[in-house]
């Protein structure tokens, strides 16, 4: 008699067997169009798959990396501006920051429509702001490209409290840090069946770690002291596991005088909002890193007061909150972001006591009640702009360089 229970048992594993085999073709025939556009778009990236080739250059993972563009003493970055009102202000704005600033560096502005050019810009300028609101999908397919092919495998944004800027709790300093450039960014998708679509979350144990590794390095440099890690582990014991298992592992090994402290997504959003003043570093993975990152700029004022880095090993984009995460409820782009975007490319730069000087007077100006519309004020963008270069510029008959450290007393 056959066995009707075995022969259905039979046919589910050879259904999947085959299902399978068709998924493991599809991944192939991604990673070879992939590599076939990567060689067509630019010469010196050919794919945006883990096994990238790179020709004829110093390779670092799937990224060529050319020598460090200054000349002369002056560093040159690269600004992405766009033909909306808010790229042209952007750029009017960070022109004369840097002006102001004495910073010795070398403005290359490049549009939003000039495609290709963009991207080999920042390869060699190895620095870049972008600062126009990106909310087109084709746009925001051509950021992720950026993210994928310049290998900024961190996003990092610090949120803080302005006493009088819309946050309701004092002595608020987060700082965020998230992986960029995996799981959902991997863009693979296929229909097995009409009807049903599946997306693939890629994620490897190499790139966690490095991740990792980097975010609690960041931590022991700038000497933060605890580190709350959001997962969803309950949810997704497998991928968002493999996070947190090296996570843990690797902080008894390498990192033991960091406080590590793992907390579901729920409690954490919960929290931030209740009690901000907990935390000190969050730490998560890409699905969570936006989110986050809305959620705590939101407590803290809004995303128009800060900035945000997108970073690598050799190169960074450096971008205001309020662009990174393509808020289009804003007419204007806030001079706060600007500023303290302009900010974190001098500090990233060198350009330390620029960087101080500039944020000094930032602060001078709001603790002076400067503030915009969306803060309960009365001053434009500009006048806040113009307030302080107006300061920048009184201290250049000051016959201090403002590269030179200070003696000590």
């Amino acid at each position: 008699m056959l066995n009707l229970r075995r022969l259905d048992s039979a046919s589910t594993v050879v259904r999947n067997t085959l299902r399978w085999r068709k998924l493991r073709s599809m991944l192939q025939a991604s990673k070879r169009r992939l590599s076939d556009e990567g060689a067509k778009h630019n010469p010196y990236v050919h794919t945006h798959s883990s096994n990238a080739r790179v020709v004829g250059a110093e390779v670092s993972g799937n990224v060529k990396v050319v020598p460090v563009s200054k000349y002369g003493g002056i560093t040159h970055i690269t600004v992405l501006t766009g033909n909306s009102l808010i790229g042209k202000q952007g750029a009017k704005y960070v022109k004369a920051i840097l002006q102001s600033a004495r910073v010795p560096v070398e403005v290359e502005s490049i549009g939003v429509d000039e495609g290709e050019e963009y991207f080999n810009s920042v390869l060699r300028t190895r620095a870049a702001l972008h600062i126009d609101i990106v909310h087109d999908k084709t746009e925001k397919k051509k950021s992720l490209r950026i993210c994928s092919d310049l290998d900024l495998y961190v996003f990092m944004t610090r949120v803080r409290s302005f006493k009088g800027f819309n946050c309701r709790f004092p002595n608020v300093d987060i700082q965020l840090i998230a992986q960029n450039n995996m799981g959902q960014s991997s863009d693979l998708e296929y229909s097995p069946v009409e009807g049903i679509v599946e997306g693939l979350h890629v994620v490897t144990r190499e790139a966690t770690e490095r991740f990792l590794r980097f975010a609690l390095s960041y931590v022991r440099i700038r000497k933060r002291k605890r580190v709350v890690l959001v997962h969803k582990k309950s949810e997704w014991p497998v991928s968002e596991g493999i996070f947190v298992d090296i996570a843990t592992a690797l902080h008894q090994k390498e990192f033991p005088e960091i406080e590590l402290e793992l907390m579901d997504l729920h409690k954490c959003v919960g929290l931030v909002i209740l009690n901000p003043n907990y935390f000190d570093v969050i730490l998560t993975n890409d699905l969570y890193g936006t989110f986050m990152a809305t959620i705590l700029s939101g407590v803290c004022g809004g995303s128009n007061l800060f900035s945000s880095v997108e970073i690598g090993d050799h190169h960074a984009v450096f971008k205001p909150l309020q662009t990174k995460l393509s808020l289009t409820n804003y007419k204007n782009l806030s001079p706060y972001g600007i500023v303290a975007t302009c900010v974190e490319l001098m500090l990233y730069l060198g350009h330390i006591n620029c960087a101080s000087a500039l944020w000094d007077q930032m602060m001078r100006s709001m603790c002076e009640g400067i503030k915009t519309a969306e803060f309960k004020g009365k001053d434009g963008g500009e006048y806040v702009i113009c307030n302080i270069m107006n300061q920048l510029q009184c201290k250049m008959f000051d016959d201090t360089d403002p590269n030179k450290p200070k003696e000590s007393s």
